[in-house]
Parts: C-alpha cells; sequence; structure tokens
C-alpha cells in the first residue's frame, strides 16, 4: 500500500487497499461499544476534529442527521470561545483525531471534562496516545500508510474514518427501523423527495 510514485491511479489503489485494511483488521468489540453508546445516546450526536478532520465530522453529522439520528459538527476552537453552551451532559462527543495528539482537540475534551461532559468517544488511529486514553469509549482505525507521495496529507486516513462512521450510520438507522417513507419525508428536496416509495 503505497502512492510513493504519485500517480492518481496508485494513490486511488492506496485509498481502497487502506479501507480493505481496516475492514478487516477493526476490532469488533470496540466497533460494537461505540454503537452501544451512540445507541444509548440521549442527546446529541456531536463530531468534532481539527482541520480536514473537521470538514469530516461536517460529513459525518450531515449523514448521521439524513438518517434521523440527532446530530451536529463543532469546530473545537470555537467551542472553547462560547461554543460550548450548546452541550448538554447526555451528549456524546465523538471526537476524530489520527494522531490522537492534537493539541487544540485536547484542549477542547479537558474543557469539557472540566464542565462535567464525560460520555466521549475517540474515533484515532493511535492505541495509547492521549485521546484513546482519555476518553470513555474509542475505536482504533487501523491504516498502513497515506495516499500522497509524501504520505502525510489526510487522505486515506479521512476515507477510513468516513468509512467506518458512515457504516455505523448504516446499522444505526437500521437497527431503529428507518423506513424508506420516513425517509423521504425529510428529503422533500432533489430526485429523493420526489421518488415514489418503493414497496418491498
Amino acid at each position: 500500500m503505497s502512492a510513493r510514485n504519485g500517480s492518481w491511479r496508485e494513490s486511488l489503489r492506496c485509498q481502497i487497499e487502506n479501507l480493505q485494511h481496516t475492514a478487516d483488521n477493526l476490532d469488533g468489540s470496540e466497533v460494537d461499544r461505540a454503537v452501544e453508546m451512540v445507541r444509548r445516546c440521549t442527546g446529541l450526536l456531536i463530531f468534532s476534529g481539527v482541520g480536514q478532520n473537521l470538514v469530516l465530522a461536517d460529513k459525518v453529522a450531515s449523514t448521521f442527521s439524513s438518517l434521523s439520528l440527532r446530530a451536529v459538527s463543532a469546530d473545537p476552537v470555537a467551542a472553547l470561545h462560547g461554543g460550548m453552551g450548546l452541550f448538554r451532559p447526555e451528549d456524546l462527543l465523538i471526537l476524530i483525531s489520527k494522531s490522537g495528539e492534537t493539541p487544540e482537540l485536547l484542549r477542547f475534551l479537558d474543557a469539557c471534562r472540566q464542565v462535567g461532559h464525560s460520555n466521549t468517544l475517540a474515533i484515532h488511529s493511535a492505541p495509547g496516545s492521549t485521546l484513546a486514553t482519555s476518553c470513555r469509549g474509542g475505536v482504533h482505525v487501523p491504516m498502513v500508510s497515506e495516499a500522497d507521495h509524501l504520505d502525510l496529507a489526510p487522505t486515506a486516513s479521512s476515507i477510513c474514518f468516513l468509512g467506518l462512521l458512515q457504516s455505523l450510520a448504516a446499522e444505526l438507522a437500521s437497527a431503529a427501523g428507518l423506513s424508506e417513507a420516513a425517509f423521504r419525508r425529510t428529503h422533500p428536496g432533489g430526485t429523493i423527495g420526489l421518488g415514489p416509495v418503493r414497496v418491498r
């Protein structure tokens, strides 16, 4: 799994292979616990990360919301300047960081814990990291390399985080019995809203 020659084809293959590696090597018990934490959450699911992981948090929160799973994303820096007023103890904070050592995210986590927000879940690629060991639950997302020639840019790691979290959303929506009719009711725009409900 390497994209050292810099070609788009090798980069694409690297991302596909990393996603397969993640699927094959995830700790099922960690994932099951994460699913249970989300299922038991009576408040909001609050996804957060820094940099490209904040963009990822926005996308994942949108996917969860589209499946009638109440979710938002939060910029950890903005949260430290008043945004934490949104949070409640019954919410679940889902924090995304490959290294598990992102300073801004760790400061955010510490601030949340100081005001009683202890329901936290880490999505990371670094067992033993500060984030992984500080959260109540966590999922280690195993991956081999990024998909750029430097092996530095968040490429394959973003695909693996996104794949895992969207898969959790799909499982939770299925378990909750989300129907096609209900899904279409919350998507009145576009071709989804215009399409007829299929009889299965």
